[in-house]
């Protein structure tokens, strides 16, 4: 393992530094770099050493000679910055690389794209029992957003296709798949959930939203443990080439009885010293199974799970859908179905929510709300008022995650309850999806408060940036660059989202490490470059504060550093770039 010195030239003189004592020569010495630090005081440095796994010294340049000893390399950075690592604090790592091991239909919004890569799948696999996978937009089938089970079928008629939306909130499925599950014009519609349906025969007509999406899924074969862990080495494999040195899994099930659980692909890839990433896992509360039981099991789990790069301490509270669907719980009707008065049901009511809160954040877990509507927002901070009487002010980090449209009124009460704001900046533009999807729901009014995410920082809540990948990117630079302009980062719009509500870099930036981190409880070991923390740290080809805003998403990663080992890129690829 490394011990790595950093070293920038020309930028920022500092006064002053941090250094441990009896620092030994380092590995490495990396020079004429931008070193950004993530502090909130002097957060330039020309120089920062790393020991073994530690940053041991951060300031200028004055002790460098006594910090290089007989075996330090020195790396020539020639403008790059260096950084802490990015952390994902809503992301999807097993289950999403599990997906691109299968049948992958990401992004392909034209339909005809989309049905050849389907028949491409069925075509590579004619052996196939069933065939499994995800990607496809709801929008591709604007204005409904539901496909029919007949486009499957022309593809595939006997073999069974199930296809999750990139959203995950629906399921399309072909006849043979509706017909493998048994499910029928009889089948009744679960709580929280929604069986598409031919309006004339009742009969499934091929798409399965929310709670409904399990009648199928669960027919599915079988996912072993080795599938799974080769899903989480396909995710870290990717994080890391994005700069990703810790997670937020946001959606692990482990209530319904399976073969094996993402849980133990986390753990058995730590056990075998393969897992170079941090993880907090949160498991999913599943509102039709007995509570007690469940929590019986999370704390068995959050005991048994953790290792030193792997801790169960969270739990998923799925509050709502999403708007696509209509799932998202919504205070006053969806713009488009006033006349049917369609708010969109909570999959957990307020009552349950308040209970449920309140008895988890008693037990010490950090709770994980998933929230799309101003209704399941208003819940949730009804939720943890609740909590917060009852069982007093602790240091809790709860998050809101998703939080797309608000109640202004709530603004103030998210501020004062001291929940982190968990948002996926890169939805936070205008494109297709918002013309013929977003808008179309939320209509004038409530569009006037979507990812309100400067209103949020202005009043001191804390920020933390997701990706929800496979949902969207994993990548945080493109992230970054639309929670700075509004804009896709592809340039295909240029009018941006309520630009009163873009934020700076420094504050992305922040957002995307440091604000992550302090999610993940690991702000004391990660998230900013300060002596004693581990050396979780990126170098990237361009200081992103010199580059126009447009172009941020257009820098790239070339190294990364888990705990000062090197995960991605090398040094001599560093030099030479």
């Amino acid at each position: 393992m490394y011990k790595i010195i950093f070293i920038t030239i020309g930028l920022i003189s500092l006064s002053a530094c941090e250094v441990s004592e009896d620092v030994p020569g380092a590995d490495i010495v990396f020079t004429g770099g931008a070193v950004y630090k993530v502090t909130d005081t002097d957060p330039w440095a020309t120089t920062v050493a790393v020991t073994n796994n530690r940053i041991t010294y951060v300031g200028n340049d004055a002790n460098i000679k006594s910090l290089i000893g007989p075996n330090t390399r020195v790396v020539n950075l020639d403008g790059k910055m260096l950084m802490p690592g990015f952390q994902d604090a809503h992301v999807h790592p097993v289950d999403s690389g599990m997906t691109f091991n299968q049948c992958a239909v990401f992004d392909l919004p034209q339909l005809d794209d989309l049905l050849d890569a389907i028949k491409k799948c069925v075509d590579e696999r004619p052996d196939a029992d069933w065939i499994v996978g995800a990607g496809w937009y709801v929008s591709t089938f604007a204005p409904t957003g539901i496909p029919n089970k007949q486009m499957l079928d022309a593809i595939a008629p006997n073999t069974p296709i199930t296809l999750l939306s990139n959203a995950a909130h629906s399921v399309w499925a072909n006849s043979a798949a509706i017909e493998r599950a048994g499910i029928t014009a009889d089948t009744k519609d679960p709580e929280g959930g929604k069986i598409d349906r031919d309006p004339i025969t009742g009969e499934p007509s091929g798409s399965f939203q929310e709670s409904a999406m399990p009648l199928i899924q669960n027919f599915e074969p079988t996912i072993t443990l080795k599938e799974r862990i080769e899903g989480l080495a396909y995710a870290q494999q990717l994080f890391h080439s994005f700069g990703i040195t810790g997670v937020h899994d946001s959606y692990v099930e482990v209530s319904r009885e399976t073969a094996y659980s993402n849980m133990e692909a986390y753990t058995a890839f730590e056990d075998l010293g393969s897992l170079k990433m941090h993880v907090v896992a949160a498991m999913l509360y599943d509102p039709s199974l007995p509570l007690e039981p469940q929590i019986e099991l999370f704390k068995k789990i959050r005991k048994s799970a953790d290792r030193n790069h792997v801790s169960a301490t969270a739990i998923k509270i799925l509050v709502d859908g999403v708007a696509t669907s209509y799932s998202a719980a919504m205070l006053e009707p969806y713009a488009d179905r006033l006349n049917e008065g369609i708010t969109g049901t909570p999959l957990v009511s307020r009552t349950n929510l308040i209970e449920l809160v309140t008895r988890l954040d008693s037990l010490g877990f950090q709770i994980h709300f998933h929230t799309i509507g101003d209704a399941a927002t208003h819940y949730s901070l009804d939720a943890l008022e609740v909590a917060r009487t009852q069982n007093g002010l602790r240091d809790s980090r709860h998050h809101l995650s998703h939080i797309m449209v608000w109640e202004p009124t709530d603004f103030d009460r998210m501020a004062n309850l001291d929940a982190i704001a968990n948002f996926q900046a890169l939805w936070a533009s205008k494109g297709t999806h918002y013309d013929e999807i977003t808008y179309v729901r939320m209509g004038e009014e409530r569009s006037k408060y979507l990812y309100p995410i400067n209103t949020l920082h202005k009043l001191g809540v804390k920020l933390a940036f997701g990706s929800d990948w496979y949902v969207t990117s994993a990548n945080p630079l493109l992230a970054i660059e639309v929670a700075v302009t509004r804009l896709e980062p592809d340039g295909n719009t240029t009018d941006p989202l309520l630009p009163n509500e873009a934020i700076d870099l420094a504050t992305a930036i922040r957002a995307a490490t440091l604000g992550s981190a302090y999610g993940n409880f690991l702000d004391e070991e990660t998230g900013s470059i300060e002596v004693g923390k581990l050396a979780d740290l990126i170098v990237i080809d361009k200081n992103l504060f010199d580059l126009p805003s447009s172009d941020i998403s257009e820098a790239r990663v070339l190294l990364t550093l888990f705990g000062g080992e090197i995960v991605f890129g090398s040094l001599d690829n560093i030099e030479e770039y």
